[in-house]
């Protein structure tokens, strides 16, 4: 799938309002891609798993899907891995994240999330009590994005 997929599918996908899981890992929807799909995600309210690692969404990708996120009251699984979101990206996606309280599993995986969206984000995942897994390796998170996540993973 690329974006001209996901542009062409994300009205069906908005349409199957029981949906539990959504996978679209390892295509190339990109940013436009991203855009597109975020208004379907949001109707998803019964989305359990949402599988969106290695899409090279990035930051713009990362910000349209924000707001669509932060609807997902029932999402235990969120993989967003390898996807170049960069800090902006991070920045973006916090407040939804810190909104997922029945995340269990946080896949943000090789994103160059930096120290500053590692700092944005930590709040975020103090805020996730449910969480039993965070991946955030490969961030290049430096010491000052360590000395922020320390306390919010206790």
């Amino acid at each position: 799938l690329n974006s001209v997929d996901i542009i062409a599918l994300a009205p069906a996908i908005q349409e199957l309002r029981s949906l539990t899981l959504l996978n679209i890992y390892k295509n190339n929807i990109g940013n436009e891609g991203a855009i597109a799909l975020a208004p379907a995600i949001k109707e998803l309210k019964l989305l359990t798993q949402l599988n969106i690692a290695e899409n090279n969404i990035g930051s713009e990708g990362a910000k349209a899907l924000a707001p669509a996120m932060k609807q997902l009251k029932s999402i235990t699984l969120l993989d967003i891995h390898k996807n170049n979101i960069g800090s902006k990206g991070a920045i973006a996606l916090a407040p939804a994240i810190k909104e997922l309280k029945s995340l269990a599993q946080l896949r943000i995986s090789e994103n160059n999330i930096g120290s500053e969206g590692t700092v944005a984000l930590a709040p975020a995942i103090k805020e996730l009590k449910s969480l039993a897994q965070l991946r955030i390796s490969e961030n290049n998170i430096g010491s000052e994005g360590t000395v922020a996540l320390a306390p919010a993973i206790k």
